[in-house]
């Protein structure tokens, strides 16, 4: 079988296993140079002033006391005649260097005593020599064994990771979305795995469990909450229409009226905020519905229900807006914003702007700061004011979470004193006529 989750941990441990060669790799080629260097700079150069001192102190003694010439050793002194001295090594300044002799790279020691100037030359290759028998070698079987015991960790890491990898790869394919979370699998990790993995799989069963039985409370109540509550509005709503056959006029036709238009808004909104509870609404959103009647229809509401005698609403339709919604959800959207508008505004205008692909509500109340614009939509975080102290806090995050389940947007410019201006975008819901 293969798995996903676990070549990715697996390719994790190979570039770790392949960084750390390459660390060993670069420290072993960095101690050769090293050591290299040591040799040459330090050790030849120790031994070279030590085969001077010799040379000068048999030479005090003994006129006659020849120079060295050996395999790996040769010398030369300027006043010796019978030695001539190659054309590469004259004029040569005291101390240690490199010198090609004849194709030969040589390291050369000059050192002068009185009138006296010796030169004694090193065969580089043998420094070569000893570098390797003493220096790569050995580093080479150090390094081969590091290699070694880095490969056996590598194996045993991606054993031990491998049930880990194989738990999360499960994770990552279940669907949560097409199933249930009660058909997610897994018995297979409780036998003989690795403790860490044991715990894992247990309190992940454990989470299912819980999970499942939140959700079905949750389902249980949406079941609830629709029947008790549609029985009542079901009754208002026979109760309106057996009065609509009667005569009835003036304030009590509009009252009348009134009574009619909430409880069929109400049965709308119910029947949206279940959708939104099973996360199933945008998939209900078939029927095209128009926004600017529904803009022109609220603010008649508004007018009804809210004391507005220092307000005024201005609405300019700029465009012609259809959405593909249900007319509760385009009320549940805009009626919020537009309530709180009228609610925070004492006097003065509140302006609706529709255009064929947004609206724009701007009022001119006491505006936002900034840190109330970031939390102006989370669940009952509410703005202290005496327009609005029946507020539960909730209407401005059910529109978040409204237009977050359609793929619509919401946004917020404010300026304290100066008012505040929301913007819904109705994104690829719009149908422009």
């Amino acid at each position: 079988m293969n798995y996903q989750s676990e070549p990715r941990v697996q390719s994790r441990l190979l570039r770790a296993f392949v960084l750390q060669l390459a660390l060993i790799s670069f420290a072993t080629v960095a101690g050769v140079t090293v050591a290299s260097l040591v040799a040459e700079k330090i050790l030849v150069k120790q031994a070279l002033t030590g085969e001077a001192d010799y040379f000068w102190q048999q030479r005090s003694l003994n006129p006659n006391f020849q120079v060295p010439n050996t395999l790996n050793l040769m010398g030369y002194l300027e006043s010796d005649s019978d030695h001539k001295i190659p054309t590469e090594l004259q004029n040569l300044p005291l101390g240690q260097q490199r010198v090609n002799v004849k194709g030969d790279d040589l390291i050369a020691f000059v050192d002068k005593n009185n009138d006296e100037i010796l030169i004694l030359l090193f065969q580089d290759e043998t420094v070569s020599n000893l570098g390797l028998l003493f220096g790569v070698v050995p580093l080479t079987l150090v390094l081969l064994v590091m290699y070694a015991f880095a490969y056996l960790t590598y194996v045993l890491s991606k054993r031990a990771v491998s049930p880990i990898a194989k738990l999360a790869d499960t994770i990552e394919r279940f669907d949560f979305n097409k199933r249930d979370v009660t058909e997610l699998d897994l018995n297979a990790f409780t036998g003989p795995h690795s403790s860490e993995t044991l715990v894992l799989a247990d309190a992940l069963q454990h989470f299912i469990v819980r999970t499942n039985e939140l959700i079905e409370r949750e389902r249980n109540f949406a079941r609830y909450a629709s029947h008790e509550l549609r029985t009542p509005l079901a009754v208002i709503d026979g109760s309106v229409s057996s009065l609509a056959l009667l005569e009835i006029e003036g304030a009590p036709a509009r009252a009348l009226a009134r009574i009619e238009r909430a409880s069929k808004h109400m049965l709308g909104m119910i029947s949206t905020l279940l959708l939104l509870a099973r996360d199933t609404a945008k998939d209900d959103a078939t029927k095209k519905v128009s926004v600017n009647h529904i803009v022109d229809d609220l603010i008649t509401e508004l007018y009804d229900s809210i004391p507005m005698q220092e307000i005024s609403i201005q609405t300019q339709h700029t465009g012609e807006l259809s959405v593909y919604s249900a007319e509760a959800t385009i009320r549940i959207v805009v009626g919020n914003i537009l309530r709180n508008a009228c609610l925070y505004t004492k006097t003065g205008t509140v302006d609706i702007t529709c255009s064929n692909s947004h609206i724009t509500i701007a009022d001119n109340g006491p505006g936002l700061s900034p840190i109330q614009q970031r939390r102006i939509f989370e669940p009952f975080y509410r703005i202290d004011d005496s327009r609005n102290t029946n507020g539960s806090g909730l209407g401005l995050a059910l529109v978040k979470t409204t237009c977050d389940s359609y793929g619509w947007s919401v946004e917020v410019k404010s300026e304290v004193n100066k008012g505040s201006r929301f913007t819904i975008r109705f994104g690829n819901s719009i149908t422009r006529t």
